[in-house]
């Protein structure tokens, strides 16, 4: 890592080209995924396309896709970004996250951005804001439940056990059947994670890490 100073700012490397592809191809399947969700469950008025089964097998292969930019993410995270996302952070996320609420209701201190490179180390001091730590491992955690219940909707001959269970629980909603009980947490966890990516994409114009994860670098701050 390395580059030109600004003042107090330096230009450094911080995003490897497997790591950038990964994030845009995990946006790019989502996006085709959660647009096709919403024409198979007929939601918002999504009439396209027209051809149901052509959606619904777009649908569940581009997943498969989608799982696997998962898997890299994942196999990214334990090996090349565990300092930033490990989950010995957590404690220090959910603590900078009540900060920042204090904050942002004007009951507490401004928080300042953390983010910070030593150029004499070559290394960030610390290089995500703090409440991010958790974000990859809720993903993550929420692609697996729309796979399990989306692959039970689909393979219902494979999944039977799947079924078989949320059948026991299916009247705790008022609901007829496992399948039905399936669709229903499908369909919420997919607002959810809409929810998630919403927010994300405007932490990141916010916080201005989009130009990083398209050329990998960005100004830092130097740490004092």
């Amino acid at each position: 890592m390395g580059g030109h100073g600004n003042g107090e700012y330096i230009e450094v490397h911080r995003q490897h080209l497997l790591y950038r592809v990964t994030h845009w191809g995990i946006v790019s399947t989502g996006l085709i995924i959660g647009f096709t969700g919403l024409r198979l469950g007929n939601l918002f008025g999504v009439n396209i396309p027209q051809d149901y089964e052509l959606t619904l097998y777009i649908h569940v292969y581009l997943g498969f896709v989608f799982a696997f930019f998962w898997i890299l993410m994942f196999l990214q995270l334990i090996t090349h970004e565990w300092k930033w996302f490990g989950f010995h952070r957590f404690l220090y996320s959910i603590r900078f996250l009540i900060a920042e609420t204090k904050a942002w209701l004007g009951i507490g201190p401004h928080v300042e951005d953390p983010r910070c490179y030593d150029p004499r180390r070559g290394d960030y001091v610390e290089k995500i804001i703090p409440t991010e730590v958790t974000v990859p491992w809720a993903y993550i955690l929420l692609t697996i439940i729309m796979g399990i219940t989306g692959l039970a909707l689909f393979y219902r001959d494979i999944f039977a056990p799947v079924i078989a269970l949320a059948d026991k629980y299916a009247y705790l909603l008022g609901l007829n059947s496992g399948v039905e009980l399936l669709r229903v947490i499908h369909r919420v966890v997919m607002f959810i994670y809409l929810m998630m990516m919403l927010i994300h994409a405007y932490a990141c114009f916010v916080f201005g890490v989009i130009k990083s994860m398209i050329t990998g670098k960005r100004l830092e701050r130097i740490c004092k």
